[in-house]
């Protein structure tokens, strides 16, 4: 049983290590933070236990040491761990929004690069920002591709529903070809805008890099006022 759960949690790390956290479940996650803090415990069992108990991994996170203490198995250490990983996460929003401004193309352009810079597979940056255009949080997709990368329209939805933004800017990258889009950018683009605009919410800009560093910009090339007037003519 002991070398079961070693080699289930060393499996778990290397998925988080090639892949990032997109695509685990929520338990799957929890029981990555509770590696660390109980060595020997079957966290599997105790993530759920968790999320049975405060219903998602958000309220799992938000839920104060007190109340995660009342979950046997929860130690006071481990609930005051996952209590400060809310708190960390705020002060690093905090810092990072105060340092970045999306007001023009320059700017985000400028953001974007960083973000983006020497991607070696294709990858996508999904920022969400508010009714002022100042960021709020954002997701990043990678794929072991060199041409592709998957990303669900529903999960930006849902996402931007979470943090409460008012709008959505796409960063991604084409290394090795050009940054013209493909038609599957062009659609996906549509898509979203459209997934978007049905809840009141927009797509801003969506900008694609080369990896000569030249990029593509939606919004400059009038494709977005272009996608959006298809979209008020249809309703």
């Amino acid at each position: 049983m002991a070398n079961e759960n070693k080699g289930h949690r060393e499996r778990l790390r290397q998925r988080m290590m090639k892949e990032g956290l997109s695509s685990f479940q929520d338990h799957e996650v929890l029981e990555l933070l509770l590696f660390q803090y109980l060595p020997r415990q079957d966290t599997n069992k105790l993530a759920h236990s968790l999320l049975d108990r405060f219903g998602s991994l958000s309220g799992v996170l938000n839920a104060s040491p007190e109340r995660l203490m009342m979950v046997k198995g929860v130690s006071e250490v481990t609930a005051c761990n996952l209590s400060m990983l809310k708190e960390v996460w705020r002060r690093c929003k905090a810092s990072e929004a105060a340092a970045v401004s999306l007001k023009g193309v320059n700017s985000i352009v400028e953001f974007a690069q960083k973000l983006i810079a020497e991607s070696y597979v294709e990858r996508l940056v999904v920022v969400y920002v508010d009714n002022d255009t100042k960021y709020l949080f954002r997701d990043e997709y990678s794929s072991d591709s060199v041409d592709s990368v998957t990303v669900d329209v529903k999960k930006i939805v849902n996402s931007a529903l979470r943090v409460g933004a008012a709008g959505v800017i796409l960063f991604h990258c084409h290394p090795h070809s050009s940054c013209t889009p493909s038609v599957a950018d062009e659609e996906f683009t549509e898509r979203l805008t459209v997934a978007l605009a049905s809840l009141g919410l927009s797509l801003l800009e969506h900008i694609i890099f080369s990896d000569s560093n030249n990029f593509y910009s939606f919004y400059c090339h009038g494709d977005m006022a272009r996608i959006q007037s298809r979209f008020r003519k249809g309703n």
